[in-house]
């Protein structure tokens, strides 16, 4: 079952839903049942292709990667989510919040 997101902070500060989390290195999640993620940008978070690796902050145990794909259009984007040890895509969203929400426990 898809886990909520209850908090999203930066370098200990939280960020409301419309935080531009595109162009952050790293940040942390935790979802509403209390599980804790690490967020990681693997690369300079600019620009597209971007790759963000979600982690367990508890065990380090990697639990998928998001993808920044671009802009079809000006000013729309596709992150596509894919779990760990998954062979296909598990799908896109329009925003980085809601592809690593896709992923969580």
């Amino acid at each position: 079952m898809q886990a909520n997101i209850r908090l999203v902070t930066v370098r200990g500060e939280q960020q409301g839903r419309d935080a531009d989390l595109d162009h952050v290195q790293q940040f942390e999640v935790e979802t509403d049942a209390g599980h804790r993620y690490l967020v990681v940008c693997q690369g300079p978070p600019v620009g597209s292709p971007s790759d963000w690796d979600v982690s367990s902050a508890g065990d380090g145990r990697l639990v998928g990667h998001v993808r920044l794909l671009g802009a079809g259009v000006p000013g729309a984007t596709t992150y596509r989510f894919k779990k760990a040890g998954a062979l296909f895509a598990g799908g896109k969203q329009m925003d980085l919040w809601n592809a690593v929400q896709s992923l969580l426990e």
